[in-house]
C-alpha cells in the first residue's frame, strides 16, 4: 500500500507497508527514506532526525553534510566526498555526498512500487529508484542512464544510516580485499581484513570508514542485541565494494553521533576523482543505460 505518511515538519511523505514492512519517504529532502520499521517488532532501522526549518542550507551547491544533516537513507551520486568536476576541472567542485540529498526529487506511486526519480541539470543524466515491498524484503531498484553526449565516470553509494544498539554486530561475508577509509579517535588503525564489527557506545569517541570487496555474493548483516536482523544483498556486477561507516562518538568533532551505514558501492574511493586516478570508476556510454538493485531483508 502507498498513501500519504505523517508529516516530518513542514515536508510531506509518502508511506510504503505491508504486514511485515513501513516505509516513510520525503520528496521535499531528496526522496531522503526517513524510516524503515519492523512493523512485527515496533524495531525502527534508520537513524532518526529533525527536519530542517528551511530547504535552502540544504538544497545549495556548497552544501556540506553535517552531522544535523546524517539521518535517515539517502543516495550518493557522482561522489561521496567533494572533489573535482573529473569532466570540466574548471567547473565547480561536485557536491559534498552527491547531488540528491536536500533537493526536492519526483517521487510518484506505480501501483505498490514507488519510484523516485532524480535529473541532473548539471551533467544530463537521469537517475531513478524504484523501492517495492515483498513480505519481510524492501527491493531497491536502480536505474542510470546517461543523456548526454559524452562518456560519464560516476560513484555511486547507498547510504542508509542505521540504528544499532551498543552490543550489536555486522558482518561483511566473504572479504576479499579491504582498505582503511580513514579512522579518529582510536589510538591505532584497526585491521580493516575483519569481517565482523561490534558496535561500541557513544563513549568510544571513535569513527572508522573500511572499504571491502567481496567475493560473491555480495552480502551483509546487522545484527542486533536482541538478534534482530537486517540483511543486505546487491549486484556485485555494479558495486563490487561494500563501505563500513562505525561512527561511535567520533564525528562530528562537535555534537557527535551514533550511527553505522552498510553501503554498496561502485569503489573504494571516497570521491569520484579518485575514483577516476585510481580507474576505479564505471564509465557509463553516452545514450546507454546502467540498472542494478540491492535487497534488505528483516528478521
Amino acid at each position: 500500500m502507498i498513501a500519504s505518511g505523517p508529516p516530518f515538519g513542514r515536508f510531506e511523505t509518502i508511506l510504503l507497508e505491508n504486514e511485515v514492512l513501513r516505509v516513510v519517504a520525503c520528496p521535499a529532502l531528496g526522496g531522503r527514506i526517513l524510516s524503515l520499521l519492523d512493523r512485527r517488532s515496533g524495531r525502527e532501522w534508520l537513524v532518526q532526525g529533525e527536519p530542517p526549518a528551511s530547504l535552502q542550507p540544504w538544497a545549495r551547491e556548497d552544501a556540506l553534510f553535517g552531522g544535523r544533516e546524517a539521518f535517515g537513507w539517502d543516495e550518493c551520486l557522482p561522489t561521496v566526498a567533494p572533489c573535482p568536476d573529473p569532466l570540466d576541472p574548471a567547473a565547480p567542485p561536485l557536491r559534498d555526498h552527491g547531488e540528491q540529498w536536500g533537493r526536492a526529487a519526483d517521487m510518484t506511486a506505480d501501483g505498490n512500487v514507488l519510484v523516485t526519480q532524480w535529473p541532473s541539470a548539471r551533467w544530463g543524466y537521469s537517475f531513478r529508484r524504484r523501492l517495492r515491498l515483498d513480505g519481510d524484503r524492501l527491493v531497491a531498484s536502480y536505474l542510470l542512464a546517461n543523456a548526454s553526449a559524452v562518456p560519464m565516470p560516476f560513484l555511486w553509494s547507498m547510504h542508509p544510516l542505521l540504528r544499532l544498539e551498543p552490543g550489536a554486530r555486522v558482518w561483511l561475508r566473504w572479504v576479499e580485499t579491504a582498505t582503511l577509509g580513514g579512522h579518529l579517535g582510536s589510538p591505532r588503525a584497526p585491521d580493516p581484513h575483519r569481517d565482523a564489527w561490534e558496535v561500541a557506545d557513544i563513549s568510544a569517541g571513535s569513527a572508522l570508514k573500511v572499504y571491502a570487496r567481496l567475493r560473491s555474493p555480495a552480502t551483509a548483516e546487522a545484527r542486533q542485541p536482541d538478534r534482530s536482523t537486517l540483511r543486505f544483498r546487491w549486484d556485485q556486477a555494479v558495486a563490487p565494494v561494500v563501505g563500513l561507516w562505525l561512527d561511535f562518538g567520533g564525528w562530528p568533532s562537535s555534537e557527535p553521533v551514533h550511527q553505522v551505514a552498510v553501503e554498496p558501492t561502485t569503489s573504494e574511493d571516497d570521491d569520484l576523482a579518485s575514483a577516476v586516478a585510481a580507474g576505479r570508476a564505471p564509465m557509463l556510454p553516452p545514450g546507454e543505460t546502467l540498472r542494478w538493485s540491492v535487497r534488505l531483508t528483516l528478521g
